[in-house]
């Protein structure tokens, strides 16, 4: 997967401030719609390419990161749920209305792995640098 972006700020310790438009799900051509708008956001990105404000880039986005990380962010939380409903079937058989117990129970515990998940994607979010590099110049603003 790969994107371009354009360079806005050049930052200390070899950084520099790439902004860039959201992958659309759509890819924004839609005729019934006139396409989806893309809004833009600013990464922060190691300047490896020793690149200046105004250059254009391509950035390379590792795949395999991506992967794990959307793996947690959607596999946890569900795999929570499923496995609390799970538990309380087992160690509780005999209730009654053991089935909404379990689902409001997996609810609840899914509830607090969106939590989790939160806090998480919060203390390691600067290694969302490490997924995103760039790749090459497009263009040298002159």
């Amino acid at each position: 997967m790969e994107q371009i972006g354009y360079i806005t700020k050049i930052l200390p310790e070899n950084k520099c401030k790439v902004l860039i438009s959201r992958i659309s799900g759509c890819k924004g051509t839609c005729k019934s719609c006139s396409g989806c708008p893309t809004p833009t956001m600013h990464i922060v990105m190691n300047n490896n390419l020793n690149v200046s404000v105004g250059d254009q880039v391509k950035i390379g986005v590792d795949s395999n990161i991506v992967l794990k990380y959307s793996i947690f962010l959607y596999g946890f939380p569900v795999l929570m749920f499923i496995l609390s409903i799970l538990l309380v079937n087992l160690f509780f058989p005999t209730l009654k209305a053991i089935d909404t117990i379990g689902f409001v129970v997996g609810f609840i515990t899914m509830i607090i792995s969106f939590i989790i998940v939160k806090y998480v994607d919060n203390k390691y979010a600067y290694l969302a640098t490490r997924a995103m590099y760039m790749e090459e110049i497009i263009s040298k603003k002159e």
